[in-house]
């Protein structure tokens, strides 16, 4: 559930998948003039007139937790976090400025790395008041536990939901009919995987949001940082893929709502195209035209990181960021991230 993982069940699905992404990407910005380059160097944004640049200036330790941490965007951010510190520029010998709190779906045979000490198993099946709990009791230990061993703070900074996945709708056709024929149990078999795509959908895109945001409510710093993983191609209609769009559009509602006036967390959905990851990459040739609009998550890490770092290049509590890949066939280019709602 939290981690991504995207399945590729039939070729005429990922077909629908890319053509609708890509129709999301060419939906017009409404705010084009507010375009985040993502590089090496320093950074300089204007905000209501002010210049705001990178303060790597020495703090004191933020508490990032983290969901979906064992999917390819979740360790990117794991470990870009882990080398806070370590980046161009930075006058900060002290590599030890976050404390990373992970959450995820394991299963028992899934070894834990060195990384993932401070980890949160959470149900695969559970529903979204036993996610949200389970998640809740386990931020509340880890950050007694920090504080106890001398931590100056006892809340969360940052929240990212980085977890979801993909599946696209069952059509009637692809149901295997039963051995005894009866037409009255295909109709059945049908409503019920057809059903359960969207409980999937739910499962994998829409919970851990309402649970991280319950979780950030209680336990979070003023000014903190909620950042969720939304999708390009659920701002418009998504046949094919209805289950996978209301999951991720309900996860933009939520958002927004969660980011309306009076919260005091900053809340922001990146919403990207089409991740870069292996399961992508294997579904198309490198001479299809997708091949180079695929995002890398490293690109979004680098980006959050820098909303964990210096609040003023955030932008505003309920926001929506499409982020736009710039990707030539040698690896660079970067990517821009557009405010769209």
């Amino acid at each position: 559930m939290f981690a991504i993982r995207i399945t590729r069940t039939l070729n005429r699905e990922a077909a629908t998948l890319s053509a609708f992404a890509t129709a999301a990407s060419l939906r017009p910005s409404s705010f084009t003039n507010n375009i985040i380059p993502t590089n090496n160097q320093t950074r300089r944004h204007y905000y209501n007139g002010e210049i705001a640049t990178n303060d790597n200036s020495k703090q004191s330790k933020k508490n990032i937790l983290i969901l979906g941490s064992h999917g390819i965007l979740g360790q990117t951010l794991v470990t870009q976090f882990q080398n806070n510190d370590q980046g161009e520029g930075s006058n900060n010998n002290n590599n030890n400025n976050y404390n990373i709190l992970t959450a995820d779906v394991l299963s028992s045979d899934h070894p834990l790395s060195q990384e993932q000490q401070r980890y949160i198993s959470l149900p695969q099946h559970g529903s979204i008041a036993d996610v949200s709990l389970l998640l809740y009791r386990g931020v509340v230990q880890h950050l007694k536990k920090s504080s106890s061993n001398g931590g100056d703070n006892d809340k969360l900074d940052a929240i990212v939901v980085a977890s979801g996945g993909w599946n696209g709708d069952v059509e009637y056709d692809d149901v295997v009919s039963n051995e005894n024929g009866q037409e009255e149990d295909e109709e059945e078999e049908y409503i019920k995987a057809a059903a359960g795509v969207v409980d999937n959908m739910m499962r994998m895109n829409y919970y851990p949001v309402v649970a991280a945001s319950l979780v950030g409510q209680r336990l979070m710093n003023p000014n903190g940082l909620f950042v969720i993983i939304g999708a390009s191609a659920a701002l418009s209609p998504t046949p094919g893929m209805i289950g996978y769009g209301s999951s991720k559009a309900a996860a933009h509602h939520y958002l927004q709502t969660f980011g309306a006036e009076g919260n005091p967390i900053t809340s922001v959905g990146i919403l990207p195209l089409m991740l870069d990851t292996p399961n992508n990459r294997a579904m198309m040739k490198e001479t299809d035209e997708r091949y180079t609009k695929m995002v890398k998550p490293i690109h979004i890490a680098n980006e959050i990181n820098e909303w964990i770092k210096t609040p003023v290049l955030r932008p505003h509590p309920g926001s929506l960021v499409k982020v736009i890949a710039k990707e030539r066939r040698d690896g660079t280019g970067g990517a821009n991230f557009h405010l769209v709602r």
